[in-house]
């Protein structure tokens, strides 16, 4: 994949003041982001209310301003917004699923022993065999699948109110958004993201539609709490069914850094990814855990972000990490940020989505070979794996939990499928030299 024109490269430091304000203030934008995901899949998941909710919410800020500066400092050191991961959110709720409430809440404790499991794996070089089948194919499907994951509940935030003014305000902001990012000039051109929030809070302010309570629940002042759901031991099947959910997440994660490496010409040495990965399993997994959110990834959409600000100086996501930290300590402002109207979260994830999809297309053209045997390839790991995470629930009833937190997760699967039939079924025999 090419390297991006970018306005500000890896270790760029910012011209002027203006450049520090605003590019910081657009990252702090796009934090926003993973909150949404925090609270709409685990919050709202495990039915959290009031100020369960509130501090809740309080801990996924403070830990999307650690995770991310940590990484972003001294682990991947690459301008990626970490955030609640999709993979083991969607595991914790199908714990509440399958056993309640309580047994929901140990999964955090489950997955402590599931990040040391993986930060050991990390640091003894392991994920770092992933790089041998990592292929076009491999990464191009990933990264559209995430493409059409992020499309799909985009849509699904825009139209939840049905087709009135939140609907129409969303697909107006998403088009305002790519329309930025391709016609935009000079100082528009590289905040999209942060003229469609921005625009859209004005919206839904002025039109009466922010959720102003779940702001003012919050308390005033606040200390993210340690343990909050207890130190009891998790049950064994929770310990071995995070630990295989780690696992993939780590998968994940090496696609979305290699993804992005790829976009802004930052290639990751052994050395780099053995530290990234430990960091990973200790903070993003273990630290984030211990606080009682989900374990934390640095974001495959972060390709979108990039492609849509080329903006991909470390110091003003580093700001802007510093910044979401302090705002923990404030539940109002973490309030306001879980109050972001559904529609405003859905016309962002759509303007990213539509970069990320065509990455994914552009990465299956980098093969040396993309004709009928690529076509299928790519095309049966797409549709099977999205297919498979949509299928109704009473089919993931009659199937063990492990494979079906597997199958619900399209990015994993669309993986699984593509080295397999790549691999194996229609692996390629290596042709032999005529040697005289």
């Amino acid at each position: 994949m090419a390297k991006t024109e970018l306005i500000y490269n890896i270790n760029d430091k910012p011209k002027n003041k203006k450049d520090l304000f605003l590019y910081s203030l657009q990252w702090i934008m796009i934090m926003f982001y993973p909150v949404v995901w925090g609270y709409s899949i685990v919050g709202l998941g495990l039915e959290l209310t009031g100020e369960e909710l509130g501090l809740y919410m309080v801990r996924v800020v403070f830990m999307i301003g650690v995770t991310t500066l940590v990484q972003v400092s001294v682990g991947h050191q690459l301008s990626m917004v970490s955030g609640p991961n999709i993979i083991p959110s969607l595991a914790i709720v199908a714990a509440f699923a399958v056993g309640g409430k309580d047994y929901a809440l140990q999964s955090f404790n489950a997955y402590i022993i599931a990040g040391f499991v993986v930060a050991i794996l990390g640091f003894l070089g392991v994920f770092s065999k992933i790089g041998k089948v990592w292929t076009p194919l491999v990464s191009g499907a990933m990264i559209m699948m995430v493409g059409l994951s992020t499309s799909a509940v985009g849509i699904s935030l825009i139209s939840n109110q049905g087709l009135g003014l939140a609907f129409y305000v969303g697909i107006l902001l998403a088009l305002i958004c790519g329309y930025l990012s391709i016609k935009g000039k000079g100082l528009l051109a590289s905040i999209p993201v942060l003229i469609t929030i921005v625009l859209g809070y004005l919206i839904f302010i002025v039109t009466n539609q922010l959720d102003w309570e779940l702001v003012r629940s919050m308390p005033v002042v606040t200390l993210p709490k340690l343990f909050p759901y207890g130190v009891k031991f998790p049950p064994i099947d929770l310990i071995i069914i995070m630990i295989i959910v780690n696992i993939f997440s780590a998968v994940n994660l090496y696609g979305n850094i290699q993804g992005y490496s790829q976009i802004v010409g930052q290639k990751q040495t052994q050395k780099d990814e053995k530290r990234y990965f430990s960091i990973f399993g200790m903070v993003e997994g273990v630290i984030a855990s211990i606080f009682g959110v989900p374990s934390h990834v640095a974001y495959g959409e972060n390709l979108g972000f990039v492609l849509l600000t080329r903006i991909a100086s470390r110091i003003f996501i580093i700001i802007a990490s510093i910044a979401f930290i302090v705002f923990s300590f404030f539940g109002n402002i973490g309030g306001l940020m879980a109050a972001m109207p559904s529609a405003v979260a859905g016309a962002v994830l759509l303007g990213v989505a539509s970069t990320l999809i065509g990455i994914g297309a552009k990465n299956w053209h980098q093969s040396q070979t993309f004709e009928t045997r690529e076509i299928f390839i790519v095309g049966f790991s797409i549709f099977l794996a999205f297919g498979l995470s949509v299928l109704p629930e009473n089919f993931y009833q009659e199937i063990p939990r492990i494979v079906g937190t597997l199958f619900k997760n399209p990015v994993i699967t669309v993986i699984i499928i593509a080295v397999i039939l790549e691999q194996i079924i229609f692996k390629e025999k290596k042709k032999e030299s005529n040697n005289v």
